[in-house]
């Protein structure tokens, strides 16, 4: 998922996309397709904008979508029924090899959020998702977790709508619980390894790329 305005790194200085932005020699849109493909994933789409700089070897496009509520969660829609498991990471996120290796290897056939749960070391408070994945079977509970939070916002219930609150929804929060920091184990990887992470400035990506490079 790279289909965002990058306001806030634009307004901190940052230059270009931060899916551009180098770190040990690779742009970070590389290096997660180059993980991924290491580890015998071959069918990749990089939902992205129309601008140059998205076309990596060995993947394809994918037009960015504002419907249904403009959730980056839900483009791609008409290539779900295509695979087995679907699985969505952020294209701003710096990932381990280790954390690849949990997201890329999960294979309980489940709805599964990847993530840090609690601080972390470059954007500190609260938590942080790396991606996501499902199931064809989980794709409609998936649509419809989305469409509970963005109705629960809608109508006051919840201050904001996104994936942490679908994730809550998928682990089995309704009403005002889906507006709440929660931690639902069933459905949450929790990856805490000090090094994956994403970042939104130009100080945390300065701060995450000296931690790779040293």
């Amino acid at each position: 998922m790279a289909g965002g305005a990058d306001e806030k790194w634009l307004a901190s200085g940052g230059e270009g996309r931060r899916h551009f932005q180098i770190v040990n020699g690779e742009r970070v849109i590389d290096r997660i397709v180059r993980q991924l493909q290491e580890r015998g994933v071959k069918d990749i789409g990089i939902i992205c904008p129309e601008i140059p700089g998205y076309d990596v070897p060995g993947t394809y496009r994918v037009k960015v979508s504002h419907d249904e509520w403009g959730h980056e969660g839900l483009n791609g829609q008409h290539l779900w029924h295509l695979a087995d498991r679907v699985l969505y990471l952020y294209g701003d996120t710096i990932f381990s090899d280790r954390a690849m290796d949990v997201i890329v290897g999960f294979q309980r056939r489940t709805f599964q959020m990847f993530g840090r749960f609690g601080n972390g070391v470059i954007k500190g408070g609260g938590g942080e998702l790396f991606g996501f994945s499902f199931w064809p079977e989980q794709a409609e509970a998936w649509h419809d977790a989305l469409e509970m939070a963005f109705a629960l916002k809608a109508r006051g219930v919840i201050r904001r709508a996104g994936s942490w609150e679908a994730y809550r929804v998928m682990g089995g929060a309704r009403g005002a619980r889906v507006g709440l920091h929660r931690h639902y184990p069933a459905v949450f990887t929790n990856i805490d390894d000090r090094l994956t992470d994403d970042f939104d400035n130009l100080r945390q990506y300065r701060k995450l790329r000296a931690l790779f490079e040293r």
